[in-house]
């Protein structure tokens, strides 16, 4: 009866619905935006380019303050509160396919021009205002962009070119230019987003001349170009400070009050207090900003000045780089074990060296940070005995062997174990291979050593079908996460992954990754009257140790095409388009023991779509051998009768794996048409559908079922 009324459904939809079902588009991916910034208290319009964006429904900017209209499928106007701080956020387009991946949108606190073609010759340089800004590209191979300002003796200067923080490809150049027609300074090519700090020597108008490392072009090839003189607070060291403590910080900047300005000094620097577990209203953790994994990361804003800088916390202590004095291996700074060492390459050929002792045979664990503090940094840390031999070299972070994961991907920060050959003092060097030709107050790294002991973190990113998107939830269906769990250092316990507060009218069963396993799914399904929309998501891991819970936060990840996993501040989800088609499992057996008969029993509905030819149905489960090889199903059976809203799928367990607890699920693909449609032409577009996941709780075989086989074994 059950089957006869989904049929009779089917029918009645098909014949008599009065709209059209949208079909299952795929998830929109952005590709470039401009211009590239608002300034605070001013709207502006926005072009977008990129795939998929035919049925734009909704934009999102992860920060206060600030409203979308959509004005077309291309088209947005921003409005920016006047409070709202200035940095750079996530902006995110949802559209019928569901939810584009996060594209930095800067919001800046002075006005913001858009350059023109013309501006390519010196004597049409665009005229900007002081402190002032403009959203540029590099139209043609070749392309200069020149740029004026009109400024006074001894005023002091920042000159900032941005473009790989906002997504762009290029890599400017820089050159100032005095009235009278003398360069007086130009970018470091080693810097990978330029930086000057000029005092100007005569009262007049400058012009700034920007032109691409290579003299290439491309639609991506696109800039940020500020001009400041207003006080402003520029970096901080150490950036890196305990989480349970007060601690006295740096500060660098321009024209900061009550520090007296020395004539011959562009940059001033003073001491302040943060103090992490009570920060004031000017020291606020701003939601937008990522977590890296290991440590957290918030900005430090003080009122008097402009600009923001972030400081990472951390629960080990910091141990503060005492510059110049630890440069060779004789002045060596002493440290002790487990420290986080905040380090500062403050000149060009800057070696950093640090003592310690260590009883034989303890293991450490180091791990170094540089590159991934976007530096431009290539770090490398050398163990040596108190003689001078050279015990280990820890170098770049080589990538894994497969499938990409958030952590897989090579870096120039170089990480590993250490164990001590006999109770005696170490030393510890530090140096940045790129280290000849860079040094300053912002050029800093990181080193954690801590003993090796079992750990963990967990990554979540979008599945594979849109792994380059965001994460789209098709009401009705069923949507799955990506799961990366990066085992530390003999880590091997299974893991429950669970959501935390999840929006309303989404749900979610937890699932458990095995012990040893690495990668899994998570599903979520949102129900079909759940409002179009974009949510945020939060998941937790929970692992028991020697009984004692583990539970830590799940760190959202976004792809790239270059396979550049990149940290980001939430784990966004848009609500899309109904889905087509969807299917929900559940197993017949509670405890399955080897060689058993697997049963599902299998739900599937239509939204109101024609469904045509047989899907493609496949299991997903990853099974290990009692080698701890990859197993196999026997004999899954991959038919869905269509004509059925409960099917009955059966597979056959291997006899010999390991026993555990396995994550199950199933994917159909479909060939997908609307049940109206004003286009009778119209083909049908596949769609792929995947389902809820389960648990099965494999059991060893006792001594006596070893013998006589269990009755609903398959002969």
């Amino acid at each position: 009866m059950a089957a006869r009324r989904f049929i009779d459904c089917l029918m009645i939809l098909g014949l008599s619905l009065c709209c059209t079902v949208p079909l299952s588009a795929a998830a929109p991916e952005l590709q470039s935006m401009f211009p590239l910034s608002c300034q605070a208290g001013t709207t502006a319009d926005i072009k977008l380019k990129g795939t998929n964006l035919n049925s734009v429904r909704l934009c999102q900017v992860a920060a206060s303050g600030v409203s979308v209209k959509v004005i077309n499928n291309q088209s947005l106007q921003i409005s920016v509160d006047k409070k709202t701080p200035a940095g750079i956020y996530d902006l995110r387009v949802l559209t019928d396919g569901g939810l584009s991946q996060p594209y930095p949108f800067q919001v800046t606190g002075w006005p913001v021009l858009t350059a023109k073609e013309e501006s390519d010759q010196p004597d049409s340089a665009l005229k900007l205002s002081l402190p002032g800004s403009v959203d540029a590209r590099f139209e043609h191979t070749g392309d200069i962009d020149w740029y004026a300002f009109d400024g006074t003796k001894d005023q002091r200067v920042t000159l900032r070119c941005r473009s790989k923080s906002l997504n762009g490809s290029a890599e400017p150049l820089l050159t100032l230019i005095t009235p009278d027609g003398e360069e007086i300074a130009f970018a470091s090519p080693h810097q990978r987003e330029p930086v000057l700090h000029v005092k100007l020597p005569n009262t007049g108008t400058y012009q700034i001349k920007v032109f691409n490392r290579d003299y290439s072009s491309a639609p991506s090839a696109l800039y940020h170009l500020s001009v400041n003189s207003d006080p402003r607070l520029l970096a901080a060291f150490p950036a890196l400070i305990n989480s349970g403590q007060p601690a006295q910080v740096t500060i660098q900047g321009i024209r900061m009050p009550g520090v007296s300005q020395n004539a011959s000094q562009i940059l001033q620097q003073k001491e302040i207090t943060v103090d992490p577990q009570k920060l004031t209203a000017s020291h606020q953790p701003d939601n937008a900003l990522p977590t890296l994994p290991i440590t957290n990361r918030f900005q430090l804003r003080l009122p008097e000045l402009e600009g923001t800088v972030l400081l990472m916390t951390t629960d080990l202590p910091v141990i503060v780089d005492q510059e110049p004095e630890n440069q060779s291996q004789k002045t060596a700074q002493p440290i002790k074990i487990p420290c986080d060492i905040a380090g500062q390459f403050l000149k060009p050929r800057d070696l950093d060296w640090y003592q310690f002792t260590a009883e034989k045979g303890q293991e450490l664990c180091i791990r170094a940070f540089g590159e991934r503090l976007d530096q431009q940094m290539d770090l490398e840390l050398n163990l040596l005995d108190s003689s001078g031999k050279l015990l280990k070299s820890l170098t770049d972070k080589a990538a894994a062997k497969g499938t990409a994961t958030p952590v897989s991907a090579a870096s120039l920060d170089p990480e590993g174990t250490w164990k001590a050959p006999k109770t005696d003092t170490y030393y510890l060097l530090v140096r940045d291979l790129y280290g000849s030709s860079l040094g300053g107050f912002d050029r800093q790294y990181r080193v954690r050593i801590e003993n090796k002991q079992p750990d963990f973190q967990v990554y979540a990113y979008p599945a594979d079908s849109d792994r380059y998107s965001g994460i789209s939830l098709h009401q009705g269906g069923h949507t799955h996460v990506g799961i990366y769990v990066d085992r530390q250092h003999g880590f091997s316990e299974p893991l429950r992954i669970q959501a935390v507060d999840l929006p309303e009218g989404l749900s979610a069963d937890e699932v458990i990754i095995p012990a040893r396993q690495s990668e899994a799914r998570f599903a979520i399904f949102t129900n079909k009257n759940t409002p179009r929309n974009i949510v945020s998501l939060s998941l937790q891991a929970v692992a028991v140790v020697q009984d004692r819970e583990i539970v830590k936060q799940v760190q959202p990840q976004t792809d790239s095409r270059s396979n550049s996993f990149q940290q980001v501040a939430t784990l966004a989800a848009g609500i899309a388009e109904t889905a087509p088609f969807s299917m929900k499992i559940k197993p017949r057996q509670g405890k399955l023991a080897l060689g058993e008969k697997v049963e599902l029993d299998v739900q599937c509905e239509s939204a109101g779509s024609e469904i045509s030819g047989k899907p493609v149905l496949k299991w997903h489960i990853d099974l290990v051998d009692a080698k701890g090889k990859q197993a196999s199903l026997i004999k899954p059976v991959t038919s869905l009768d269509l004509k059925q809203s409960e099917n009955i799928l059966t597979a056959q367990l291997p006899p010999k794996m390991q026993p555990g607890q396995y994550s199950l699920w199933l994917s159909a693909t479909v060939n997908v048409t609307p049940s109206q449609t004003a286009d009778k032409k119209q083909k049908a577009v596949p769609f792929e559908a995947v389902s809820n996941i389960i648990t099965l709780e494999i059991q060893p075989l006792s001594d006596k079922e070893k013998t006589q086989p269990r009755k609903n074994q398959s002969k």
